[in-house]
């Protein structure tokens, strides 16, 4: 199994702090965000991670390329869109690339920093399991939307950004490679507006793990701010000299 990152994307509320970065490249804690996330990956068990590129794809393979020389024990590819296609677009160009039964995604930009070997081996042996959207509860959720469930926590619908505390999507997904097979990688397609919509009509079966672990997120400079704390906060965990948690409801 590979672990696709989603890093393709050319605008964020901070941009202007950094305009000749990527967001996934900004700094946090003396090294560049993208290394934290790369780190974690690795505490889950990935060797394989691909990196899905856009705007300065050539700065993400850089980086990706001198981190590999570091780190003999992870395979890192770059897959470079020729024009922005969106999550769904950018996730099944490189599932696509690297075939395998089921496809992991995660969003360049946040870390979920919860252990997810546990849901990961519920979703392999599980096949009635279509896809799990991993979320976590934040105070404000007006930046991210929300998802809507059953009490069975099923996938219900993603709402409208709305202020106040609410179950968040965290960009972190487990996916079953058939439900890409729609994908047009030709157009920009969102995961979350495009493809998980038409899914439910299908009745696809969507579960959503809701997790009480710590949220890094770097997508507005307050937040940044934060990283910068959680990161030394939880430097240990992520560079796997202590033990990652897993911690869901």
């Amino acid at each position: 199994m590979i672990a696709i990152v989603l890093v393709g994307g050319k605008q964020s509320l901070v941009s202007e702090l950094y305009p000749d970065l990527p967001s996934p490249l900004i700094p946090v804690k003396g090294e560049p965000f993208l290394y934290w996330l790369t780190q974690w990956l690795k505490i889950q068990g990935f060797t394989h991670i691909v990196y899905s590129a856009g705007h300065y794809a050539e700065k993400i393979t850089a980086w990706a390329h001198h981190f590999a020389s570091i780190e003999p024990t992870l395979c890192l590819d770059v897959v470079t869109e020729n024009r922005p296609l969106g999550t769904a677009g950018a996730a099944t160009l490189c599932a696509n690339r690297y075939p395998s039964s089921f496809t992991f995604v995660v969003n360049g930009d946040a870390i979920l920093l919860t252990d997810l070997r546990p849901i990961i081996a519920e979703f392999q042996q599980r096949s009635s399991l279509d896809a799990i959207i991993f979320g976590t509860n934040v105070t404000n959720a007006g930046r991210f939307g929300t998802l809507e469930r059953d009490p069975n926590q099923r996938l219900i619908a993603f709402r409208e950004k709305k202020a106040g505390l609410g179950l968040i999507n965290a960009g972190v997904y487990l996916l079953r490679n058939e439900l890409l097979s729609h994908v047009n990688t030709d157009k920009e397609t969102s995961l979350e507006y495009d493809c998980f919509p038409y899914w439910l009509t299908q009745h696809k079966n969507i579960h959503t793990i809701d997790s009480t672990a710590p949220f890094i997120d770097i997508g507005t400079p307050e937040t940044l701010k934060r990283a910068h704390e959680l990161i030394d906060e939880y430097q240990g965990i992520l560079t796997g000299q202590k033990e990652i948690q897993a911690a869901y409801v």
